[in-house]
């Protein structure tokens, strides 16, 4: 099943990559934690979708 950032309660704080393919995102979910989403697309997991771009769960990321 893929959502919607809104949908899922998200919120974009910023994008990196290295090359033109390659990218993860930091989000924000609704209770203020933040972690790390990469560009897959198509993959089998559970998953958002940002701006026609499938995005698959990496990992938490705390921020002191």
């Amino acid at each position: 099943m893929k959502e919607t950032l809104k949908q899922a309660g998200y919120k974009m704080i910023g994008k990196r990559g290295l090359l033109r393919w390659d990218g993860t995102y930091l989000l924000q979910d609704k209770d203020g934690k933040y972690e790390v989403w990469a560009k897959n697309k198509n993959h089998a997991s559970y998953g958002l979708i940002y701006k026609n771009t499938h995005l698959e769960f990496c990992h938490s990321l705390k921020i002191r």
